[in-house]
């Protein structure tokens, strides 16, 4: 009786190991410039009027694409030496957050909340989070009212570089773009 037990449990234990060996056949798209599912590196930027905007440069470079009219903000940084800053747009309905760099500000994460936008893959305001999937694929994390995309960090005092959508009525109505940044205390 012993062995009939054995016997069934390896033979079942198989057909699971077999099952897990199969690949998902996926189909081709019928069309071959339609933009290919997934995140990465490249998806995180934001796109106004043909121009790229990414995090990881000079607050100055900013400024000078958008002018002085911005509204300020700051406060004591948790991870780095001096003030982390937040630069808002209003009519560009932008804000650019940044942390110091010695005599200088890095942005560390943009977050767009209105205006003609769009990601990397084309997602703007509206758009379903069905339409996020498809461009992106499946969230790293999601809430009921945030995907984000998040990329693995490059040390463990890091948190990884992200993309993030915020939903309302299960359409998208803000963007934003995160640097890989320190963990504060």
């Amino acid at each position: 009786m012993m062995k009939k037990f054995f016997a069934m449990m390896l033979a079942l234990v198989m057909c699971f190991a077999l099952v897990g060996c199969g690949e998902d056949e996926k189909m081709p798209s019928s069309d071959p410039t339609a933009p290919v599912a997934g995140f990465s590196a490249s998806d995180l930027v934001l796109k106004k009027g043909g121009t790229e905007y990414k995090c990881d440069v000079y607050i100055d470079d900013i400024i000078a694409d958008f002018g002085e009219n911005y509204e300020y903000s700051e406060a004591m940084s948790c991870a780095y030496d001096g003030m982390d800053k937040v630069y808002g747009y209003g009519s560009d309905s932008i804000d650019f957050s940044t942390r110091p760099d010695g005599d200088r500000d890095i942005v560390c994460e943009m977050y767009v909340h209105g205006g003609d936008w769009t990601t990397a893959k084309g997602i703007t305001f509206g758009a379903s989070r069905e339409q996020v999937i498809e461009a992106y694929g499946e969230p790293t994390q999601e809430t009921n009212f945030m995907f984000y995309y998040i990329l693995p960090a490059s040390n463990a005092e890091s948190e990884g570089a992200s993309l993030y959508f915020e939903f309302q009525d299960n359409a998208v109505n803000a963007i934003g773009v995160t640097a890989e940044q320190l963990i504060g205390e």
